[in-house]
């Protein structure tokens, strides 16, 4: 066996804390939240998927025919002086600790049966198995099912679906890295798990290829697995490297981990074929020496935007809470009459802001659903909609002549010539009617947004109060009941007033002037568009016939439209009912709209506050009001569990520390105000670099440097520069810089 000293004295101290991050973030159950890297070995059923990881942590994984690994099984490696382990499940917090490796075969079989149920099916929960050894390499990987492409007794469709499935979802994190197990004694053609790995990663960034089974190589095949090694067949930007594990002879023999471990290195050092290679592409030791550098090269890769993800759900959830929290604590009588108070105050303040369109505070901004005023106005809108759709059709010929026939049969007294005042009153009154269920419908509309608003908003402010906010709901929905049958009642009255026309409005007037006009302009352009003067042949007649005929086509226009006739009238009424009928229509729809804004919502707050300040000396509505929802109180300790989680796992990664290197030549910075010398020896790279430094006294001191272009040069500071901020001392805040 090898250990891990072989990777470089400094190793464990360099990827120690990186692994561990990773693990602490596990632990905290993120994994599912967030995608962290891991390494998944994967490859067709039997193909030597436990095999490998025996070989790499020494553990006597189960072997067998047919679907012997049923749930995935993680592998937490770490090199110590001491041999232990403990075994565990994702479903159970129950740890079992083996004595020996040996153990852990029985182990690992009874903890798959149990994750099943007894029965031939797969598990999504894995096993846990942590593993600390002398010979074990800092890494950690994940066992997945094989890939089975054929029906058998114990497997059928559905067991293979669900297989492909589970495989599938740790194949598709973008950061997982694919450890895909290859027999070379197959053609590299037709392996599987290549081409699922090239689905979910076209550019094989993140698949590093596994041979297996080097010795069932047929003779002649070695080239074409040579030059698979040499990632010319079947190229990867990881490479490929190259196995021998236990045969079932020697696990029938009971060879040790070391035995098999020399075997595999003769083994590759007698091959005629395979000892020309670069010995790097062999052996169990170098895979895991690749697995753990790639391991670790992809965490500090994915740090940065994990902690940006982490970041992100932090500021979620902590919104989600400040939504959730209340105003205070209600535990003694007291505290609930202020608590009622602050949360009313609160309340219609908000509300007051809605009902006036001052959309400035959070929750407005952020719930468009409570910006009141604007979805009033939609409703106002519609109701001006709807009015304008009753208008008669004045202008259409037919109308005129109904109008006529109606003008006739109402005809008393008058000279020839003279229209009825009462017959323009019956028409008006008739039309007004139909403006009636328009401001009805939209007095129930106002009322049932107002309330939709007040429901919606205070739940925004007292999401953890039901009694409370359903006793604020009966109360805005009795006031809003009021608030309606005083609006319907003044719309009534407008009704009533419109139905007796009166205007001092000039612009009656003038409309009437010009529908006359429009009449005679459009009765010109009929006369001239029916002359002769618009042929253009020259052929039609002369000038004095033109003129004989538009002259003959207006005295036929002047007389039906202003002579003594019925027609003529009907044709005058028609145009001071369109007059009056749209200045009284636009008059309707604005006291409309100001009369539900008054009374259904200019009202509402103050006779809310008014009603909901009784509650005050009512202890009884008072214990009732505050009683916590269970449903919100599970939800908000869901919330502030995962918050807890989330701030564990970000702190977790604040203290990752920047990798140092020691520097040839030592640079020795200016003195701080204090006196103090210090040295500072630092690697930056492209994105720079930020430290907090404490000095003996304990005074801390946040220094950054800003790389800009060249990096740290051994002989100065150029392209850096640094600034001190927050100290204390004679001079804290001074900046300086180099």
């Amino acid at each position: 066996r090898y250990t891990m000293a072989a990777f470089g004295t400094d190793w464990k101290s360099k990827v120690g804390p990186w692994l561990e991050l990773l693990e602490e973030l596990k632990a905290l159950s993120l994994d599912n939240a967030l995608s962290l890297p891991q390494i998944c070995v994967a490859g067709d059923q039997s193909s030597g998927k436990s095999s490998v990881l025996e070989a790499l942590s020494g553990i006597p994984f189960p072997r067998g025919y047919g679907l012997v690994t049923r749930c995935p099984v993680r592998l937490v490696m770490r090199s110590a002086p001491e041999w232990s382990c403990s075994v565990s499940t994702t479903s159970s917090t129950q740890t079992i600790t083996p004595k020996s490796p040996d153990d852990l075969t029985a182990i690992i079989l009874r903890l798959t049966e149990t994750l099943t149920q007894g029965q031939k099916e797969l598990s999504s929960d894995a096993i846990i198995i942590r593993l600390s050894s002398p010979e074990s390499p800092d890494l950690t990987v994940i066992d997945l099912p094989g890939i089975v492409r054929t029906e058998t007794s114990e497997r059928g469709v559905r067991v293979i679906k669900h297989i492909n499935n589970l495989i599938n979802h740790y194949l598709e994190e973008d950061r997982t890295i694919i450890l895909a197990i290859i027999p070379a004694n197959q053609d590299i053609a037709t392996i599987d798990i290549l081409e699922r790995a090239r689905i979910v990663d076209p550019a094989g960034e993140r698949t590093i290829g596994v041979l297996t089974k080097p010795d069932l190589i047929g003779p002649g095949n070695e080239q074409e697995v040579v030059a698979v090694l040499r990632n010319i067949r079947k190229p990867l930007k990881l490479g490929f490297v190259m196995v021998k594990n236990r045969s079932q002879a020697q696990v029938e023999e009971g060879l040790s981990c070391q035995t098999v471990a020399d075997d595999e290195e003769t083994f590759f050092q007698n091959h005629p074929t395979f000892s020309c290679l670069d010995q790097r592409l062999l052996g169990s030791r170098n895979l895991a020496s690749s697995l753990a550098r790639l391991l670790i090269q992809r965490i500090k890769q994915q740090t940065a935007p994990i902690k940006r993800q982490l970041e992100g759900m932090l500021s979620s959830i902590r919104a989600d809470l400040r939504a959730m929290s209340s105003c205070g604590s209600a535990s003694t009588a007291g505290q609930r009459q202020r608590l009622l108070v602050t949360l009313t105050q609160e309340f219609v303040r908000h509300l007051n802001d809605c009902v006036r369109g001052e959309y400035r505070d959070r929750i407005i901004v952020c719930n468009p659903n409570l910006r009141l005023y604007t979805r009033a106005l939609i409703i106002f809108h519609e109701l001006q909609s709807k009015v304008a759709a009753t208008a008669p059709p004045f202008r259409i010929k037919n109308f005129t002549s109904k109008l006529a026939c109606q003008m006739e049969a109402l005809r008393g007294r008058e000279l020839p010539g003279f229209m009825s005042a009462q017959s323009f009153y019956m028409f008006i009154q008739e039309f007004i009617n139909a403006w009636d269920p328009p401001a009805r419908m939209a007095a129930a509309q106002m009322r049932a947004l107002t309330n939709e608003v007040v429901r919606d908003l205070f739940e925004n402010i007292a999401a953890s109060y039901p009694v409370l906010r359903e006793s604020f709901q009966a109360v805005a929905s009795s006031i809003l009941e009021t608030s309606e049958h005083e609006a319907l009642r003044l719309l009534e009255g407008l009704v009533l007033r419109e139905k007796d026309p009166f205007t001092i409005n000039e612009f009656l007037q003038a409309h009437i002037n010009k529908l006359r006009y429009d009449r005679f302009e459009s009765s010109v352009d009929a006369a001239f568009k029916g002359s002769i003067l618009g042929d253009c042949s020259g052929q039609s007649g002369s000038w004095q016939a033109t003129k004989s005929h538009i002259g003959a086509s207006l005295r036929s226009w002047y007389l039906s439209a202003h002579g003594v006739s019925s027609s003529a009238n009907a044709e005058d009424m028609s145009a001071i009912l369109e007059a009056y009928w749209t200045l009284a229509s636009k008059r309707y729809v604005d006291n409309v709209c100001m009369c539900l804004d008054d009374r259904i919502l200019g009202t509402l707050c103050g006779k809310l506050q008014e009603t909901c300040y009784q509650f005050v000396h009512d202890e009884a509505k008072l214990r009732a009001f505050f009683t916590e929802d269970r449903a919100m109180a599970i939800q908000r300790s869901r919330l502030e569990k995962t918050l807890d989680k989330l701030s564990k796992a970000n702190a977790s990664m604040n203290n990752i520390q920047a990798e140092r290197r020691p520097s040839r030549r030592s640079v020795q910075p200016p003195l701080t105000p204090s006196g103090l010398k210090f040295k500072l020896s630092v690697a930056v790279e492209s994105q720079g670099l930020g430290l907090q430094l404490a000095d003996e006294e304990g005074r801390v001191g946040t220094f950054a440097a800003y790389l800009i272009r060249t990096k740290l040069a051994a002989g100065g500071y150029q392209g850096v520069s640094w600034s001190k901020s927050g100290a204390t001392g004679r001079n804290p805040g001074r900046r300086y810089s180099n």
